[in-house]
């Protein structure tokens, strides 16, 4: 039970959103404003740092929508909406939490 608690805290997932628009456009214009969806994966350790590089060339070679870039830590991924759509963005967000927990049962 220890070592399955350590697993899913190897990889950390913290999310973010990009947008062109100013506090001026969503009041005058509401919110159906591009917007870019950020989720960061970090590893805890090298081990998981170099698992999430790899898995970042696979994503790179298979999701042409997506925008994946390295960091000291991990990887991001970037996922571009033509609006800010909540019941999406709640979507992406379960996909990722997913995607994190298959990847902590890999390292």
């Amino acid at each position: 039970m220890h070592k399955e608690a350590r697993r899913s805290d190897s990889i950390g997932l913290t999310f973010g959103m990009e947008s062109s628009a100013s506090l001026w456009n969503i009041i005058f214009e509401g919110f159906d404003q591009e917007v870019v969806l950020v989720s960061k994966f970090a590893g805890k350790d090298p081990e998981a740092v170099k698992f999430l590089y790899k898995f970042a060339l696979i994503l790179e070679g298979k999701y042409k929508s997506c925008r994946v870039e390295p960091t000291a830590y991990g990887i991001k991924i970037k996922k571009s909406l033509p609006q800010n759509d909540f019941s999406l963005i709640s979507e992406w967000t379960g996909l990722m939490e997913s995607i994190r927990d298959e990847m902590a049962k890999c390292v």
